[in-house]
C-alpha cells in the first residue's frame, strides 16, 4: 500500500459520512391514531446483566481473539480465547475469583494483557478503587504483574501500585514484538515513569523518567529503538501557563523546542501528535489551528512547519488518523482517515480493505460497521456492528466470509427497540446545537406528542455517541414510551472549537438553557408533550439536572441526577494550589451554583449516587439533598453501596439505579410512565 499515492486526493468532506439516520417528518396537527407504550418494555434485568461478550480484539498474526464473556456459574465475566481456524472449538476461559476483569488485549502473538478491578481504601481513608493490569499466556498460565520479577526500580514501582499507581501500556507497537514500553504516574506527585518489559522473560528496565512539570508522548516513540523522542512541558510564561513540545535531535541529543506545536492552556486549541509519518522527519498533527474542526496535516521536524495543505479535513467534524505498523517491513503508514461525525465513519487508504469496508457496510444498512484487521498479514479482522436500536454484534471476516461470533445482549430484540435520529437545532442565541433523539418503541408522528427525558451527557468536556449506549438509559426510557434527546450542549467537545468554548463560564446558565431548548424542539415538531417532561444526568449531566431544579420557570415536570456535581465552590476548592488545573479547566467552570439557590427550587428532584465514587464525590449529592431537605423542598436520595463513578459497573448498582429511576418516573411527582 502506498499511503502518499492514496492521500493525493486530498479533503475528505461530508460526503464520507454515510451514516443513514432516520428522518421522521412530523405532521402538522395529530392524527387519530393514540400511542401505546410497549406492554413488555426491555427489562431493567435485561439491561443491567453483564454482556453475553464483549470487548473483542484480535491477536497480531490473526490466530486468535479475546474477548470477555458472561459465564454461568462465574461472578463476573471471564477472559475467552477463540482459535480463529475453527470457531466452533471450545474457547478458552480464563476466570477471575477475586477481581473482576473489565478488559482484554493482546501484547503479543502468545500473550494477553487483562486489566482488572480492586477496591481499595484512598489517601483520605475513604473507600475507592484501582485498575490493576496482569499478563499471562494463552491459556491462562504465567499471570504475572509487569515489574514484579526482577528490573530497575521494583520495589519502587510495588510501593506504588500498592498506594493505587497502576501500570499501563504506553506504547505496544515497537518493531520487536517481545518488548512493550510501560509506565505508571505516581499518584501524589503525579510523576511518569516509562518502563520497558520483556514479556518473554519479564524483566523490566528503566527507559524514561519524567518530572511534575515534564512528560513522554507514546506518539513519539521511536519503534525501531524504544527510544523516547517528543516530550512535553508545563511552563509558566508571563502569567500564563503554556503546553511546550520538544523534540529530540537524534543527531545532537539536544531537545528542541518546536513553537509550533505549543499553545497557552487558555487558548485550549487542539494540536494532537498522532505519530510519524512514513518518512520518519514528519510527524502527522491533527489541529484546529486553521478550522473550527481539526484537521490533519503532516509536520517536519526540521523546518518546523506544518504542509501548506491539510492532508484529510472535512467541511463539518474533525479528522483523525489511524496507523498500520508493519513490523517485518519496520514500517509505518497512514492506514485509514476516521471523519469523527455522529459516529465515526472510518475510510481505508488500501484497496482491499476500503473495498472489504464497503461490502460490509451494504450488508448493514444504517448501522456502525467497524473492523480491527490482525496487525502482521492483514488477513482477518474482528468486525463490530452496532447503532443506537442495535445492541453490539461481533464478527470473524476471514478468507472473504464473515462469520458470528456473538452479540452484547442477544437477549434484545432490535426490532423491540426505539428508532434514533441525529439532528440540529438553534439555541435560544442562535447557536446551532448537535443532539440525538431516541423515539419511543413503535411511536410514529401520527400518534402525537409523547413525554420527553432531556439527557445531557456528562463530562461536560465530553460527547454522545450515535451507537449501541452501553449504559441502557436510551433504550430504558424509549421502550417505556419515553423520547430522549440527548443535546451536544456547549461546552461539549468534539463538535468544534466554536460549540466547545461556548460553554466556558456558563454552567447552569446558557450551557442549561441550550437543554431547556432541545426539550422546546421536540414540543415544536410535535414529538414532545410540554406537560410530562423530565431531565436525567449522570456526573455533569446530574449537575445539570440539580441546576434545572433550582432555575427559574423550569419546564420540567421532575429531575433525576446521578453523581452529580451540586457546589462549583466545591469544585474550586479541590484544586487548592494547583495553579495549572486551574488555568486549563478552572477559567471555565464558573456560572451558576444550585447548592447555592435551593431557596428558588420549583420542581421535584430525585438524586442517586454511590458511596464509593470519589470523581464526582459522593458529598455533592449529600450537601445538596442536606440544604434541600433543610428548605423545605422535595427532594428524594438514594446511595448506592459500592459504587463508584465509572461505568462498567456491578449488575446490583445497576439495577438499583434503574430501578430508583423507574419508580420515580411512575411516582404522581413524575408522571412520566405508566
Amino acid at each position: 500500500m502506498n499511503g502518499k499515492v492514496k492521500r493525493a486526493n486530498g479533503r475528505l468532506r461530508s460526503s464520507l459520512l454515510g451514516g443513514v439516520f432516520l428522518a421522521l417528518s412530523i405532521a402538522a396537527g395529530a392524527g387519530a391514531a393514540t400511542y401505546a407504550p410497549p406492554a413488555a418494555p426491555v427489562s431493567i434485568d435485561a439491561l443491567a446483566q453483564y454482556a453475553s461478550l464483549e470487548g473483542l480484539t484480535i491477536s497480531p498474526d490473526g490466530k486468535h481473539i479475546a474477548g470477555l464473556v458472561a459465564v454461568k456459574g462465574q461472578q463476573w465475566p471471564v477472559i475467552s480465547i477463540w482459535d480463529t481456524s475453527d470457531l466452533s472449538k471450545a474457547p478458552v476461559w480464563i476466570p477471575s475469583a477475586t477481581q473482576r476483569i473489565d478488559g482484554v488485549g493482546f501484547f503479543s502473538n502468545d500473550k494477553i494483557y487483562f486489566l482488572t478491578e480492586q477496591p481499595i481504601t484512598g489517601y483520605d481513608g475513604r473507600p475507592t478503587f484501582i485498575r490493576k493490569l496482569y499478563y499471562a499466556d494463552l491459556d491462562g498460565r504465567n499471570i504475572d504483574e509487569p515489574f514484579k520479577i526482577t528490573g530497575t526500580l521494583n520495589k519502587d514501582i510495588r510501593d506504588q501500585l500498592e498506594r493505587g499507581a497502576s501500570a499501563t501500556v504506553f506504547n505496544a507497537n515497537l518493531y520487536d514484538a517481545d518488548r512493550v514500553l510501560m509506565e505508571t504516574i505516581d499518584p501524589e506527585s503525579l510523576v511518569q515513569k516509562v518502563f520497558e518489559l520483556d514479556i518473554k522473560t519479564g524483566r523490566t528496565r528503566t527507559v524514561a523518567l519524567g518530572s511534575d512539570k515534564m512528560s513522554y508522548l507514546s506518539e513519539g516513540v521511536d519503534l525501531a529503538t524504544g527510544d523516547l523522542m517528543i516530550r512535553a512541558s508545563v511552563e509558566l510564561v508571563g502569567e500564563d501557563y503554556w503546553y511546550k513540545v520538544y523534540i529530540k535531535d537524534k543527531a545532537t541529543g539536544q531537545w528542541i523546542y518546536h513553537p509550533r506545536l505549543s499553545y497557552p492552556f487558555k487558548d485550549r486549541r487542539t494540536i494532537n501528535i498522532l505519530g510519524y509519518d512514513t518518512d520518519p522527519s514528519k510527524l502527522v498533527v491533527a489541529t484546529d489551528l486553521k478550522s473550527d474542526h481539526a484537521q490533519v496535516y503532516d509536520y517536519d521536524i526540521k523546518s518546523q512547519a506544518f504542509s501548506d495543505e491539510p492532508l484529510f479535513a472535512n467541511d463539518k467534524y474533525d479528522v483523525g488518523v489511524r496507523f498500520h505498523i508493519d513490523r517485518a517491513k519496520r514500517e509505518t503508514d497512514i492506514f485509514t482517515v476516521v471523519v469523527h461525525g455522529p459516529s465515526d465513519t472510518v475510510a481505508y487508504l488500501d484497496d482491499k480493505w476500503a473495498g472489504i469496508q464497503k461490502s460490509l457496510k451494504a450488508a448493514f444498512p444504517g448501522k456502525s460497521v467497524y473492523l480491527n484487521a490482525n496487525r502482521d498479514t492483514l488477513e482477518k479482522a474482528v468486525v463490530t456492528v452496532d447503532a443506537p436500536d442495535y445492541p453490539t454484534e461481533y464478527y470473524l471476516y476471514a478468507d472473504g466470509k464473515l462469520v458470528k461470533i456473538g452479540g452484547e445482549r442477544p437477549w434484545i430484540d432490535p426490532k423491540t427497540l426505539g428508532k434514533a435520529e441525529f439532528v440540529t437545532f438553534k439555541a435560544r442565541d442562535g447557536l446551532e446545537i448537535p443532539a440525538f433523539v431516541t423515539y419511543p418503541a413503535g411511536w410514529t408522528p401520527d400518534q402525537g406528542p409523547v413525554p420527553l427525558v432531556v439527557m445531557p451527557h456528562g463530562g461536560p468536556w465530553a460527547r454522545d455517541e450515535f451507537e449501541w449506549d452501553p449504559t441502557g438509559w436510551p433504550q430504558f426510557f424509549a421502550t417505556r414510551g419515553i423520547a430522549v434527546i440527548q443535546p451536544q450542549y456547549r461546552g461539549s467537545t468534539g463538535w468544534g472549537y466554536k460549540l466547545w468554548t461556548a460553554g466556558d463560564k456558563e454552567w447552569g446558565k446558557k450551557m442549561s438553557d441550550d437543554n431547556d431548548d432541545a426539550a422546546a424542539y421536540l414540543v415544536a415538531r410535535g414529538v414532545a408533550d410540554p406537560r410530562r417532561m423530565a431531565i436525567f444526568g449522570y456526573s455533569y449531566g446530574g449537575f445539570a439536572a440539580m441546576a434545572a431544579s433550582v432555575r427559574p420557570n423550569s419546564p420540567y415536570k421532575c429531575a433525576i441526577a446521578g453523581a452529580g456535581v451540586s457546589s462549583l465552590e466545591r469544585i474550586g476548592n479541590l484544586w487548592g494550589d494547583d495553579h495549572l488545573q486551574r488555568d486549563i479547566q478552572g477559567r471555565t467552570v464558573d456560572g451558576m451554583d444550585p447548592l447555592k439557590n435551593v431557596a428558588k427550587a420549583n420542581i421535584p428532584i430525585m438524586l442517586f449516587h454511590g458511596d464509593h465514587d470519589r470523581q464526582a464525590d459522593t458529598d455533592h449529592s449529600r450537601m445538596f439533598y442536606a440544604a434541600m431537605k433543610a428548605a423545605g423542598k422535595d427532594i428524594e436520595y438514594h446511595e448506592i453501596k459500592g459504587m463508584w463513578h465509572t461505568i462498567p459497573w456491578h449488575v446490583d448498582w445497576q439495577q438499583q439505579s434503574l430501578g430508583y429511576m423507574q419508580d420515580y418516573l411512575k411516582s404522581p411527582k413524575c408522571g412520566l410512565m405508566q
